[in-house]
């Protein structure tokens, strides 16, 4: 036997671990008259002997005894299959940490190993549910019935051993099937002790598990078998080393077994995931589509199962798992808002977690690099899942150093940060092998696939009577009418309308009347899921000083709050649905409310101390202006309001000496066409951007400042002195901004050509000889910086435009 089962075994202790217990695994134990529990042959000869008969099939055998005396059947089996000692193997065996075990056996052997080494367990039949499982015990699910639970009257349903109930069994077919295959799927390691797999429907269900073969291991007696090895290998690796010698491994594991499941404050397993076991309602998919509330049990159980009842396996993962077998380690994804973005992840998460270790990146804090190399260090390469990347930029340095034979990365972004930031991957993350795929573009199985779920969820409103053939193609039509062949399109439609508006400002009137904490929490989650953060019990709590499981006190207000808000076990709940948040900020939510509880939350931040690394980016986004001004919809009423947001927090000196604060306040000013005022906005922020450190260079500040440089000219006449003042400074600050982008960068340093030039054709004939020459020679010096200094300038298309039309204005305006 090699080290790998060992090894597996070993890391499974701090993971889920599954055991799947045959008659092999009972063979040793004793029953009441003294002789070993018996197998099915040696059964089978006890009901032959009761008739007088010689069966060769177990179950007409076991079904004759039943029709002749139910009592006798009941006596045979009970007296059979009660136990009242086990092996110390037994003992060693059930010593380690399992998260469940399965059997098919109906005797109590585990039970009682449990029991003499004092672990809590629980015992389960076909006759429970899933849901029925308690916290803090080992659960023991007896497949086909449990000797202690048989009862007269309903052995012959509860015991599957005769004809008739082997031929009505639906365990395989039911909800404990589905756990099984959840089970097989999301194990650390499955060991099947004593089962030999000739069962057809369990060898099925090791199959649609899909758990990578490394993982599943087959205990078998000393003697190999050639035909069993061929069937086991289908599905695993085979040991020959019986269950003594699974027990020595267990007991010369080099630490205890029982040890404590290693946790994250900053990562989570994509393996803990449970499934839900009903049929997926209307309320489901709408909660799914309009708030972004994502299920996982009901995602998980179409992924194990394989269906489509709740969410649809996107065409691009194929492409995903491609790109990782192949070697990719950095496969950076990117879409639009609403694009599915999250589904795909969770997906994703849930099927390469059959092959390799994933976690998901669910919090920012200082300990975030210090576990990330606690997973390297326990986990053979794993995948590390990044959604929104940009957020963890903090930790880039350091992640960047590690290699691509330590760990997998997977970062997600959206379409507009993807594409101000995508070259700064591969030049910073020099030890992978970087790839972007765009995802979000429905493929035609997609669409197909779609189209039952939008009927269910009755999306499809005056075109309804199209067939789903038509429903399909109007999916993928990038025409008029079209789609557009994504899925925020739907979305857009679906909440275009006044029933739906109407309905949730309802929603929202009802829940302010009953309770306005709730009602701020709302109206702040929805500002922050547009904005990225992920909304819950720590952000709400850091924010409005509301503890959100206070608010599930009352019932009234509940039943309204969870329309919003996906409840979490022991927690408050979370929010969801990036799409709906930004049409609930233009369309639904009063903005003055909005306003007004964004200006609570970045005051209470702002006054917090110490502030956790994930909430500074929350107050941050709190204050974006390009976030806010989403809110404002192109509405100057409500821009103004937004101004009265800055002009009140400046009041704050915990934000009133912050550049961040001022830039925004300043951008801001110049939405407004104030630009006298956003100017001094932002050489305030410039100037407070120098307590930052000598090496930082505040250049989105300066970038707005040459535009609104710029802009002010443009929109005001103003003396040609003061003209020629603002072109030198706009020269000089252009230049620092192209020295930025040398190689890569966000694409602003070369976004103003158009006003730059508008600027110099009314100004530049109003100056004297002088500035005349001074501005020539600074234009041309800034041409030549770019043509000699930015690589790759004519490949760059604002770069280009820079330079021809400044090029253009040189030789329209000769010396």
């Amino acid at each position: 036997m090699s080290n790998e089962f060992k090894d597996i075994l070993q890391k499974a202790s701090q993971g889920k671990a599954i055991l799947f217990c045959g008659a092999g695994a009972s063979l040793d134990s004793i029953g009441f008259d003294c002789e070993e529990l018996p197998a099915a042959s040696p059964l089978l000869g006890k009901f032959n002997a009761y008739l007088g008969k010689n069966f060769s099939k177990l179950p007409i055998a076991a079904a004759k005894v039943a029709d002749s005396s139910i009592q006798d059947y009941y006596r045979i089996i009970t007296d059979c299959f009660k136990v009242q000692a086990v092996s110390d193997d037994m003992q060693s065996i059930m010593s380690y940490p399992w998260s469940r075990v399965y059997s098919t056996n109906y005797d109590d052997s585990i039970e009682i190993a449990c029991e003499q080494i004092g672990k809590p367990k629980q015992t389960l039949t076909a006759a429970d549910k899933p849901s029925d499982i308690l916290a803090g015990k080992l659960p023991i699910i007896h497949l086909h019935g449990f000797v202690n639970h048989f009862r007269i009257d309903t052995i012959r349903q509860d015991c599957i051993l005769d004809y008739n109930s082997n031929i009505a069994n639906e365990v395989y077919q039911g909800p404990w099937a589905t756990e099984l295959k959840n089970d097989m799927s999301t194990a650390d390691i499955v060991v099947f002790l004593g089962y030999s797999l000739y069962d057809p429907e369990i060898a099925k269900l090791v199959l649609q598990g899909g758990n990578s073969k490394k993982k599943i291991f087959f205990i078998n007696s000393k003697i190999e078998d050639e035909e069993l090895s061929y069937m086991q290998e289908m599905f695993g690796s085979p040991l020959y080393i019986e269950k003594d010698g699974f027990a020595k491994v267990i007991d010369y594991l080099p630490v205890s077994t029982e040890i404590v499941k290693k946790s994250y404050v900053c990562f989570k397993p994509a393996s803990e995931q449970e499934v839900e076991h009903r049929n997926v309602n209307y309320e489901d998919l709408s909660d799914l589509f309009l708030f972004g509330r994502i299920q996982d049990r009901l995602l998980q159980a179409d992924v194990v199962g394989k269906t489509s009842n709740y969410i649809i396996r996107p065409a691009i993962i194929e492409k995903i798992i491609n790109e990782l077998n192949n070697g990719r380690s950095l496969i950076s994804l990117y879409s639009p808002l609403g694009h599915g973005k999250t589904v795909l992840s969770k997906v994703l998460g849930a099927e390469l977690s059959r092959d390799y270790d994933v976690f998901f990146a669910i919090r920012n804090q200082g300990s975030f690099m210090e576990e990330l190399k606690s997973i390297i260090a326990n986990h053979n390469r794993p995948i590390i899942v990044l959604d929104d990347y940009y957020k963890f930029s903090k930790h880039h340095r350091d992640m960047s150093r590690l290699t691509s034979e330590e760990v997998i990365f997977i970062f997600t972004s959206r379409l507009s940060v993807h594409e101000t930031r995508k070259d700064e991957l591969p030049a910073q993350f020099l030890n992978h092998d970087v790839i972007d795929l765009r995802i979000g573009t429905l493929t035609d199985r997609d669409a197909h696939a779609l189209v039952p779920l939008t009927n269910q969820a009755g999306m499809w409103r005056e075109k309804s009577e199209l067939s789903d053939l038509e429903k399909a193609k109007k999916l993928l039509s990038v025409g008029p009418g079209g789609y557009q062949a994504n899925f925020a399109d739907i979305l857009v439609g679906l909440m275009n309308s006044n029933e739906m508006i109407g309905r949730i400002k309802k929603e929202l009137e009802i829940l302010k009347a009953l309770s306005k904490d709730a009602y701020d929490v709302v109206l702040l989650s929805i500002y922050l899921e547009f904005t990225n953060n992920h909304v819950d019990d720590l952000v709400i709590d850091q924010t409005l000083r509301i503890n959100l499981s206070n608010i599930h006190t009352s019932e009234q207000i509940s039943n309204v709050f969870r329309v919003f808000f996906n409840l979490e076990r022991q927690a408050g709940g979370y929010f969801a649905g990036s799409i709906f948040a930004k049409y609930a900020m233009e369309k639904i939510c009063e903005h003055n409310d909005l306003i007004e509880v964004i200006e609570k939350a970045a005051n209470n931040l702002a006054d917090s101390f110490p502030l956790f690394e994930e909430m500074k980016l929350v107050l941050v986004d709190l204050l974006r202006f390009n976030y806010l001004k989403v809110i404002a919809h192109q509405d100057q009423n409500r821009l103004r309001r937004i101004r009265d947001l800055y002009s009140n927090l400046s009041s704050n000196p915990n934000l009133n000496r912050d550049d961040l604060f001022w830039n925004a306040f300043g951008m801001c000013q110049r939405a407004l066409k104030d630009f006298e005022a956003a100017v001094k906005h932002f050489r305030t922020s410039i100037s407070y951007a120098k307590n930052r450190g000598g090496n930082y260079v505040p250049y989105h500040a300066q970038n707005q400042l040459i535009v609104c440089l710029l802009e002010r000219g443009i929109s005001i006449p103003i003396k040609s002195s003061n003209a020629f003042r603002d072109i030198k400074e706009v020269l000089e600050l252009l230049t620092v901004q192209a020295d930025d982008e040398r190689t890569h960068g966000r694409g602003q340093a070369f976004a103003w050509h158009k006003e730059l030039i508008s600027f110099l054709e009314i100004y530049y004939p109003q100056f004297d000889e002088t500035e005349k020459m001074v501005t020539r020679a600074q234009v041309q010096k800034y041409v030549s910086f770019i043509m000699r200094s930015v690589s790759g300038w004519e490949k760059r298309p604002e770069a280009t435009k820079t330079v021809r039309k400044l090029q253009s204005f040189l030789a329209n305006n000769p010396i």
